[in-house]
């Protein structure tokens, strides 16, 4: 799945955080940080081993079954239990394949960063990024806006959406630098 990214606008002006169309007075802010999101390779793995086990029972019983096909007293009755059992098999060989690429898809995926902004107990996702050099950065001309009264700046980041046009889209079960999200 390819990230999708859009452009917002983030600035200082007045001792107000502009993100896009949401403003967060300076004043209100405690504290503004990067978080690093890692996908969880070790649930991807526990994912396919599951699916893995299921695959080869089903694999195992449909091989099993056209083995015995020919063993049943009428004929219309051993092709129809053979055709089933070759249909069986062929249902969990393509099972295998799906869910093989869907682990090599989440073995893919890169971490991507966040900025995250705490304000009097409550915090708030604002940005997403795949580099986190520049949420860095704004998170330390943050801090010193909130220092400087007089301080002014302005951005264009380019943040990152999730296939569907989200903004707060779903983390799952990350593993961060301090936090782990589920």
């Amino acid at each position: 799945m390819s990230r999708t990214y859009e452009l917002i606008e983030i600035r200082i002006s007045r001792q107000v955080l502009w993100v896009g169309s949401e403003a967060y007075p300076l004043q209100n802010i405690a504290r503004a940080r990067t978080i690093k999101i890692v996908p969880d390779h070790k649930a991807a793995w526990r994912h396919y081993l599951g699916g893995l086990v299921l695959w080869a029972f089903l694999g195992a019983a449909a091989t099993v079954a056209i083995k015995l096909a020919p063993r049943v007293s009428s004929i219309q009755a051993s092709n129809t239990l053979r055709h089933v059992a070759v249909g069986v098999l062929v249902l969990a060989v393509a099972l295998f394949v799906v869910n093989t690429i869907i682990l090599l898809v989440r073995l893919t995926k890169r971490p991507y960063y966040l900025l995250s902004i705490e304000t009097a107990g409550t915090s708030y996702r604002l940005l997403a990024s795949a580099e986190a050099a520049p949420l860095r950065g704004l998170v330390h001309d943050i801090m010193k806006a909130i220092d400087n009264p007089a301080a002014t700046f302005h951005y264009q980041i380019e943040n990152l959406v999730d296939a569907r046009g989200a903004k707060g889209f779903q983390i799952g079960k990350y593993n961060t630098q301090e936090n782990t999200f589920g």
